[in-house]
C-alpha cells in the first residue's frame, strides 16, 4: 500500500493490519510496516518498564511504579540531547 493510499484509508489499512502486516511504501520503496498489536507484542515482547507497559497501566498502578516511568523519559532525553549536550527544548 502506497503512502497515498494509507492516508486515503486509514480504516482500510487498520482492518487488513487486524491479519496481517501492511508494507507502506513512499516512492515505491518499503517505509512502514503496519500491524496489529497482538502481531507487534508477539515479535517484540515486552521487557519489564517498557513504555508499552507503562501506557496500559491503570492510573492507581501509575503511582507505585517506583519510577519506571520516569526512568524511562530519563532515557528518552538522553538519548535525544544534540551534540553541544543538551536537553532538547521542551514546549
Amino acid at each position: 500500500m502506497s503512502a497515498r493510499e494509507f492516508n486515503q484509508s486509514v480504516a482500510r489499512a487498520q482492518r487488513v493490519a487486524d491479519g496481517e502486516p501492511v508494507l507502506i511504501t513512499k516512492r515505491g520503496e518499503p517505509a512502514y510496516v503496519l500491524l496489529s498489536i497482538a502481531e507487534y507484542e508477539r515479535i517484540v515482547p515486552a521487557r519489564p518498564g517498557s513504555m508499552l507497559e507503562l501506557l496500559a497501566m491503570h492510573d492507581d498502578d501509575l503511582a507505585n511504579d517506583d519510577g519506571a516511568f520516569d526512568r524511562i523519559i530519563d532515557e528518552i532525553v538522553a538519548d535525544r540531547k544534540n551534540d553541544f549536550g543538551r536537553p532538547p527544548i521542551e514546549f
